[in-house]
């Protein structure tokens, strides 16, 4: 798919992906972790747009691309300012006797007007996925969620293309086309390592976010260095697959309204340790019917609304080495709509990740649960009213280079959609940075 006038890279088939990721990941298991790298960004399997630094001079195992630097031209690029990035991920999972396996692409470019010779703070990002497989395991299970954040039907998509500009030394950021508001909204700054969508963007949140983006601009300030304040506009109604650039305009389609403020704060020795503290609220506009009334009529509302609030700290286990990434990240995070039009009401969840795990400097172990009310029982069984749903993940994330992993997890679900059954799904997700 053309990407802003640049072709992506080709789509890779599911086997190809794996008969790739699987010999490497058996021929570097006994390798040691790179000792500098850091966990993932927030995302579902993508990117950041920010554009990567030069890579320094190592061997093809300490790079963080399977493909390497292309002789010298990656590391070109970008210090011209052209940044390209493809990641690949697979998983598989089982649930009640039924499986699911999921194939994801990635494909992105980021152009530094700065390092392109134009001018100071401006930065263009598009996207590209693909998505393939069957539908995932979440009608096994039963949940009113995602178990997996790359659940979706199959697409291929445009799915972000934005110009974002910052002036005032950074301190004043502008974003303007179709994006994911989960970087701005939704995932904590140390929350990308879990499977479980709802660790990503707020299940009672109807911002658009992967894989149904949306065109949209947000305005972020930094008048402190400590403090951040945020306010955007999407639209509401977007859809999933193609170009995506129309939806917004189409008649009834509403829109979507958020703000929120972040402040930063630091503690312990050399004042490394520290975390982020977030809250926020939206406003929606569209056709809302009544949920979980009971009544044959059922009313129709034309606004919604609802808030979030989270905190992220992250400790390390020696602050004073800037080298040693070693440490815990605590996240809580909560977040409610109105009860009457909204199919998730309310949402309470918290996640521990322990990062480096003896030798294995660079792997990540993590344990997070939450409950959130489901208004309309799927099941059925609870007769009128809303009914809860709550889920445990567990996962060890196995960097065996900088560009592949591998990640076990499992997943306990009690009364998923609000009603049903409990149910334990295990699986495997691989990963890897071309």
């Amino acid at each position: 798919m053309p990407l802003g006038g640049v072709r992506a890279a080709p789509l890779v088939p599911l086997s190809v992906g794996l008969s790739v990721g699987l010999p490497v990941g058996l021929a570097v298991l006994l390798a040691p972790a790179p000792a500098h790298a850091q966990p993932e960004p927030p995302g579902a399997a993508g990117p950041s747009p920010e554009a990567p630094p030069p890579a320094a001079e190592h061997g093809w195992l300490d790079g963080d691309h399977l493909t390497g630097d292309w002789g010298g031209a990656r590391s070109a690029l970008a210090d011209r300012g052209v940044a390209v990035d493809v990641f690949y991920a697979s998983e598989a999972f089982t649930a009640r006797g039924a499986s699911s396996v999921l194939g994801h692409v990635d494909a992105a470019i980021t152009l530094d007007t700065h390092k392109l010779g134009l001018w100071d703070g401006g930065t263009l990002y598009a996207l590209g996925q693909n998505n393939h497989g069957n539908r995932g395991i979440t009608d096994a299970v039963g949940s009113a969620q995602p178990v997996t954040n790359l659940e979706a039907e199959p697409y291929t998509q445009l799915t972000e293309l934005f110009f974002e500009q910052t002036v005032a030394d950074d301190r004043l950021r502008i974003r303007i086309g179709k994006q994911d508001a989960n970087r701005d909204f939704g995932t904590p700054r140390f929350g990308g390592n879990f499977i479980n969508n709802n660790f990503g963007m707020f299940p009672t949140t109807p911002l658009p976010s992967y894989p149904t983006t949306g065109l949209g601009a947000i305005a972020s300030a930094q008048p402190v260095a400590w403090l951040t304040g945020k306010a955007a506009i999407y639209e509401g109604s977007p859809d999933i697959g193609g170009f995506g650039l129309t939806t917004a305009f189409q008649s009834g389609a509403g829109y979507t309204l958020a703000g929120g403020a972040a402040a930063t704060h630091h503690y312990g020795p050399a004042d490394r340790d520290g975390g982020t503290t977030s809250a926020g609220a939206w406003w929606q506009s569209g056709e809302f019917p009544e949920l979980g009334s009971g009544v044959a009529m059922p009313r129709t509302f034309d606004t919604n609304a609802g808030w979030f609030v989270q905190d992220d700290e992250r400790i390390y286990l020696h602050p004073a080495n800037p080298d040693d990434p070693r440490g815990l990240t605590v996240i809580l995070r909560a977040s409610w709509a109105r009860p009457d039009r909204t199919p998730v009401t309310r949402y309470a969840g918290g996640s521990v990740a322990w990062h480096g795990i003896g030798p294995r400097r660079n792997d990540t172990a993590g344990l997070g649960a939450g409950t959130f009310r489901v208004a309309a029982p799927l099941g059925g069984s609870s007769g009128p009213g809303p009914g809860n749903e709550w889920f445990v993940e567990a996962f060890y994330k196995l960097r065996l280079t900088a560009f592949f992993s591998l990640q076990p997890d499992l997943q306990w679900f009690h009364h998923p959609g609000g009603d049903g059954a409990d149910a334990l799904v295990a699986g495997l997700r691989v990963k890897v940075k071309l």
